[in-house]
This record gives C-alpha cells, sequence and structure tokens, in this order.
C-alpha cells in the first residue's frame, strides 16, 4: 500500500537488448482510494498502435518479409503466413503487411544512409560522396595492371589469324589486375508506376506511362560480394564508396561495368573525378545489342543489315572502335533506308571510344566483360518480383522492397531485425 491508498504490485519480465539479458520490472496499481491517475499498461508501457498494426517480432519478420513478401505478394503471404499461425479468419490483413514491410525498407535504407554519411564523414569525404582531401591512399593515381608480357601473349594468341588485328595495340585501355582490383556493376531498372490518383474506368495509353526507379549495384573483389540498392545513381554512389571505405578497398582500382547509359556514366566518372584509379567497361552484350538494333533501321532489308554486323562486330570485339566507325561511313547509301540513324550509330561508338577495350584479349586474360553480374542481381533484388503480372508500385514501395530484397541476398536480415544494424561487408 503507497501514501495514495494504492495497492502496487510489483511484477516482472525477461528481456533481451543488444545480447544483454535482464528483467523488465512493472507496477499494476490497484485504485483503492479517491485518486487521479490511473495507468493502462497499454499505453503508458508499450508504444502506441494505429489502426490494426502488429508488433511485429523478428521471428516473424524473417517468415513473412524475407521467406513471403520477397518471394510473392503481399495476399500469397498473408494466406500462408495466416494459415501457418492457425489465423485464417481475424489475421494480418494483406494491407497490414504491405505497410510493414514497406515503413521496414525505409527504415533500412535511411539507416544504410546514415551509416554511410558517418563513414564518409570520418574519412574527410561530404555526406555527398565528394572527396575534398589529399589523402594518397584515396587519390592513388597509378593503376595496378596485369604484366606487359602476360598481355603481349594474350593479344598474340586472341589475335592469331586475324587479318585486321594491326591497330589492337593502340587500344588505350589497360588489363587491370584483378586481384588489386574491385569490379562493380551499376544498373538501373524500372517498373510500371502507380498513378497518385486514378480515376476510376480511365485507361491509361502506353505512352503515357510513367516508371518507378531503382538503381542497383553488385560489388564484388577476390570471390568475395555485396549488392547495393538505391533510389538513384546519385544516392546509391555515395553508399558505394563509403562501403569500399569499410571494407578497406578504397586504394584498389574501382572498375565500372555499365550498359552505356550517358547518364550513368557522366555521373560516375564525375563522382569519381578526384581518383586516378578508376575504369568503365561498356557491357559487351548492350554494345552489340545497340549495334544490331540500330542497323536494323538502318540497312535495307535483314540480309544486309547482318552483312554489315557480321563485319562490325570483330571489329568492336577487338576493341578497334576507329575502324569500325571508319567501315560504317563507306557504306553505299544505296544499301540504307536512314542515313540519319548511321550519324547515330557512329556518334554513339564515339561518345564510348573511352569505354570499349580489346574484349578478346579481356577474356584471355579472364577479366570480366560485361555488366551480366549486375544485370543478374537486378532481375533478384527487383525484376523477378516486381514486374510483369500486371503489378504497378509507388516510388517509395518499390524502393523498400528492393531494399529488403537486397537485405537477403546479404544474408543481413537476423542482424537487421534483431539488433537494427548490418555488418556492411564483403561475403563469399
Amino acid at each position: 500500500m503507497n501514501e495514495a491508498g494504492e495497492q502496487v504490485i510489483q511484477n516482472s519480465c525477461p528481456y533481451k537488448v543488444d545480447g544483454e539479458v535482464g528483467r523488465f520490472t512493472f507496477f499494476t496499481h490497484s485504485i483503492l482510494k479517491n485518486a487521479d491517475v490511473q495507468y493502462n499498461t497499454g499505453r503508458d508501457v508499450f508504444s502506441r498502435l494505429h489502426g490494426k498494426e502488429y508488433y511485429l517480432t523478428a521471428g516473424f519478420k524473417e517468415i513473412a518479409l524475407i521467406y513471403g513478401d520477397t518471394e510473392e505478394s503481399y495476399r500469397k503471404t498473408t494466406r500462408l503466413i495466416n494459415r501457418i499461425r492457425y489465423q485464417e479468419n481475424g489475421g494480418t490483413p494483406s494491407r497490414t503487411l504491405h505497410e510493414a514491410t514497406e515503413r521496414e525498407g525505409t527504415s533500412l535504407l535511411e539507416h544504410i544512409t546514415k551509416k554511410s554519411e558517418q563513414i564518409l564523414s570520418r574519412h574527410g569525404f561530404e555526406k555527398t560522396g565528394i572527396y575534398r582531401g589529399q589523402n594518397p591512399q584515396y587519390t592513388q593515381s597509378s593503376p595496378v595492371f596485369l604484366p606487359q608480357p602476360k598481355i603481349d601473349g594474350a593479344l598474340s594468341v586472341c589475335t592469331e589469324g586475324c587479318s585486321f588485328s594491326d591497330g589492337y595495340i593502340d587500344n588505350p585501355i589497360g588489363y587491370e589486375d584483378p586481384s588489386e582490383t574491385v569490379n562493380i556493376a551499376v544498373d538501373d531498372v524500372n517498373v510500371k508506376r502507380q498513378e497518385d490518383n486514378r480515376i476510376p474506368g480511365q485507361k491509361r495509353t502506353e505512352h503515357k506511362r510513367k516508371y518507378a526507379h531503382n538503381t542497383i549495384a553488385r560489388l564484388s573483389h577476390n570471390g568475395t560480394k555485396y549488392v547495393l540498392n538505391g533510389a538513384s545513381t546519385t544516392s546509391l554512389l555515395p553508399i558505394i564508396m563509403s562501403f569500399l571505405l569499410t571494407n578497406g578497398l578504397s586504394g584498389k582500382r574501382f572498375q565500372f561495368f555499365t550498359d552505356g547509359h550517358t547518364v550513368l556514366n557522366t555521373a560516375i566518372m564525375n563522382f569519381y573525378s578526384w581518383k586516378g584509379n578508376i575504369g568503365i567497361i561498356l557491357d559487351w552484350y548492350h554494345l552489340s545489342k545497340k549495334c544490331g538494333e540500330l542497323l536494323s533501321q538502318i540497312m535495307n532489308g535483314r540480309k544486309l543489315r547482318n552483312e554489315v554486323l557480321d563485319k562490325l562486330k570483330p571489329l568492336l570485339w577487338y576493341g578497334l572502335t576507329d575502324k569500325a566507325i571508319e567501315f560504317l561511313r563507306e557504306i553505299p547509301e544505296k544499301d540504307m533506308k536512314n542515313c540519319q540513324l548511321l550519324e547515330k550509330l557512329i556518334a554513339y561508338l564515339g561518345r564510348n571510344r573511352p569505354y570499349i577495350p580489346c574484349y578478346a584479349a579481356r577474356k584471355e586474360l579472364g577479366l570480366c566483360n560485361s555488366s551480366a553480374a549486375g544485370e543478374k542481381a537486378n532481375d533478384l533484388i527487383v525484376s523477378e518480383r516486381q514486374k510483369h503480372n500486371g503489378m504497378s508500385w509507388t516510388k517509395k514501395g518499390t524502393v523498400a522492397l528492393a531494399t529488403i530484397t537486397a537485405l537477403a541476398q546479404n544474408n543481413e536480415y537476423r542482424k537487421w531485425f534483431e539488433e537494427k544494424d548490418i555488418d556492411f561487408k564483403l561475403a563469399a
């Protein structure tokens, strides 16, 4: 009995925070006399819930978010978890799970962004990732390439019997040492975006369709890898830099692999303008695909198109960009139906000349030639779950779910659910 005439009953229950086990003590007050204060443990002890919300434990999140949302739709996932918990009637609604997933993904991305900013600040970078210091560890200007005899041997093997290989050695793009290189495949992916305000009965025409955007980066070094997700290239590049700093890779060569998109290449080169040991490789698949698509619109018929493509691709495979441009300029005008598009193709090759290496020699040396790993990461993180089947997404929703999926791919979800932190480290 306390001085106010209340009967106080002391209780306790165990808890675990950051690995520390203790007991949480709470008091139940029974009003025996007139009193002004009455305690409600549903509001005064636990955080308030709004609407039909539920406390989500780490175990629930693992089942619902990792094994559910990232694989199947929210409706299918709610049916699964409600069946598992024998709550098929009155269980977790799909809308609640949708909002919980979006909230979790947003919270995770905010944590990664804040963690990134703190890492960058400790190493003398601005929050945006721009470097203002003069540490030679970061501004190393001497790329580490493979020994020249090994390169010459690879060139000799891959060009044996080629009649046009006399210019291969003029290609300025070097051959990096894999042990001293971080491969970074960056790719953008778009999914159909939901309308902010839908008008019932109104059909959307295809040319008015809008898209929500994600940028995925896959980093690999000496057999280890990690996947990062961001809402845009601009927001992801600082996170990539902070990750490299955390893993002690700032002094390595940064070898980017892209699809040749001008905006992406420009953003990368501008962001890392302070670092000398950096390079961009144009993915071979996208290069050959682009040439094939444009030649289909340029040439008079499939036969001529295939003849030109069969002569153009070997020149590009050996990194002879100037010879490829000369060859295109020699195409007779009578064989073309659209000369303007030919100039577009020539401009495309000229613009990407610094990123077109001798793919044949790189293959012989065992070096990466494509962004296929990044494309696969894109499929796993976004495309398989969010594309097709008539689905459309909000900007916040697609980025949040992709962030959760990346968390699962990196096998960091248990630590995040239990400790609200991630290792942020390369793993096998």
